[in-house]
């Protein structure tokens, strides 16, 4: 189980993770506190952590206010407001855009040192940084002795997990427009370019098949994730005959900009490739490759098909 309840499951692979500190009290209780710099505005961030929508845009597949300062969680899709392994959170104060405390009312059965859980304060701190939004999360009354250390033990990972994905999710989010669609364009040989966009283990996942007559004669699947670090969105393409690319992406404006990159074909081969994706229609986007190997510079436009 992790911090928030709500974010008890679900790892998200990134690059660097937030780190955690903690302090001990004179009265020998522990604060724990994470943060991460998160590229949306505060008024943002307070929506995704305040909103039963919000929550299930990052954290988890359902989420409801069963009262006004109560929010319950849970990772089954299928979850109804009551459930034995649903989570609660009791919230305690707002300071709108800026200060959110809460406690766990309810874990899920067989939690280890539920009560002792239950006395530990919850903040969520947001403060403007860059474009974007400081984040904190801090947990304050972990009891000293052995419960307090299973439960540190524990969090100590959670929050990290909690926090970056709350942070990836907004770094993901150029790409929204994509995900859970398919995209149809004709390459300059004729042959059909089909890429599908989904969201899998807090990535973008593009699986992408060539056609020729109605059948597939390449494919391949790209992960975008976020980068904490150069706070771009880094990707990974592998090829069905075993190349790969690695690179970056950054929006600009409307446009994704995917900068220069090198495709390492299964025979060692390197192609250089820079990239450009320009959004054309509220349906449609063209895909602007250039490079110095002839047969690779072209303009692709890909259309929503789904």
């Amino acid at each position: 189980m992790r911090l928030l309840a709500t974010v008890l499951a679900a790892t998200v692979v990134i690059t660097a993770p937030a780190a955690a500190q903690t302090v001990t009290e004179a009265d020998g209780t522990r604060t724990m506190s994470v943060d991460a710099w998160v590229p949306a505005t505060p008024a943002q961030v307070w929506d995704a952590v305040t909103t039963a929508e919000g929550w299930k845009s990052w954290a988890v597949p359902a989420a409801w206010y069963v009262a006004p300062d109560l929010l319950e969680t849970s990772y089954d899709a299928d979850a109804k407001p009551g459930g034995a392994n649903n989570i609660q959170q009791r919230i305690f104060a707002r300071l709108p855009g800026r200060l959110l405390v809460f406690r766990n009312a309810k874990t899920p059965p067989g939690f280890p040192h539920a009560a002792e859980f239950g006395g530990v304060t919850q903040f969520i701190e947001l403060t403007p940084e860059d474009g974007g939004t400081r984040v904190r999360l801090t947990g304050a009354g972990y009891p000293a002795g052995a419960a307090g250390d299973t439960l540190l033990g524990f969090f100590v990972t959670g929050n990290k997990q909690t926090i970056d994905m709350l942070a990836a999710r907004f770094g993901r989010a150029p790409l929204d427009f994509l995900t859970g669609h398919c995209w149809k364009g004709t390459l300059p040989t004729g042959e059909a370019n089909i890429h599908c966009f989904d969201v899998a283990n807090g990535k973008v996942r593009d699986r992408h098949e060539v056609l020729k007559d109605g059948k597939k004669v390449y494919g391949g699947e790209t992960l975008y994730g976020w980068n904490p670090a150069s706070r771009r969105i880094d990707y990974v393409y592998t090829g069905m005959g075993g190349g790969e690319m690695r690179g970056s992406m950054k929006p600009d404006g409307a446009d994704l900009d995917f900068g220069t990159a090198d495709h390492v074909g299964k025979n060692g081969a390197r192609i250089t490739i820079t990239t450009r994706w320009v959004r054309v229609a509220p349906d449609a986007y063209e895909a602007r490759d250039a490079s110095a190997t002839p047969g690779f510079t072209h303009n692709v436009r890909y259309t929503r098909v789904d």
